[in-house]
């Protein structure tokens, strides 16, 4: 049956002469694998460049097998940061990076595009870091793999005014439990109350929130651990030479 769906292009690369395979999320069927055939020949049928980072309109024949014939591509929208930016165009590429990296093959999920699409936008108009910082801790959440921020997360147990993140337990530890974990690290009450606003509050709402270049940069650094551990993926963000906080 033919399909029609919005999706980003999340990765892509030649496949003979003519034509293109992509990594695609799609909005309503998830990540999905689809081969143009044609694609340098047949340019009426193929209106967008195909692109990572960009945002198109697809018709497709879904099959039993892992790679889907597109027949149609048409662009809707694209991010002139892109080609302007090294520093957002690289927090973007850790957005695409990481869905196409974790997700599997037609698992929906209409809020991860939507967060996509949201975290993409964001990078026009605001600073990379702190939009990373929504990205990830939003789509922790959506994979299920939520850090604990309200109470311990080994007891279950009231925190305290003393903050400790353990990466392999996954959330805050109080100061018995802290105690007992080889990789509890203390934190500072404004970075564990900024990581619980970002995940619990609306998007639009988080980009709100002020947040210091310190504590950014805390806060991405605890991520890029809790992604290392959980979902064995690295980002590296930081300029070299730049020291890591945490």
């Amino acid at each position: 049956m033919v399909q029609k769906d919005l999706g980003f292009i999340l990765s892509r690369y030649n496949f003979r002469d003519t034509s293109v395979i992509a990594n695609i999320y799609t909005k309503n069927l998830g990540k999905i694998v689809g081969i143009c055939k044609g694609f340098y020949t047949q340019k009426k049928e193929f209106s967008s460049t195909l692109e990572p980072f960009t945002l198109n309109e697809f018709i497709f024949y879904p099959k039993r097998r892992e790679i889907w014939l597109i027949s149609f591509a048409e662009l809707l929208q694209d991010y002139p940061y892109t080609r302007t930016s090294i520093g957002k165009t690289r927090v973007a590429a850790v957005f695409l990076n990481l869905i196409d990296s974790t997700m599997p093959l037609w698992d929906k999920n209409p809020e991860v595009f939507y967060l996509l699409a949201e975290s993409l936008e964001a990078l026009m108009r605001h600073n990379e870091r702190k939009v990373m910082c929504i990205f990830l801790l939003k789509y922790l959440v959506l994979s299920g793999l939520k850090p604990e921020f309200n109470a311990c997360i080994s007891c279950a147990g009231k925190l305290g005014g003393v903050f400790s993140f353990s990466v392999s337990h996954g959330g805050l530890l109080c100061p018995r439990c802290s105690a007992r974990a080889a990789d509890a690290r203390k934190i500072s009450g404004d970075v564990a109350s900024s990581m619980r606003y970002i995940q619990e509050a609306e998007f639009a709402k988080a980009l709100r929130l002020s947040l210091s270049g310190s504590c950014e940069k805390k806060i991405i650094n605890i991520l890029e651990k809790f992604l290392a551990h959980h979902l064995e993926y690295s980002i590296f963000l930081e300029a070299p030479g730049e020291a890591r906080i945490f």
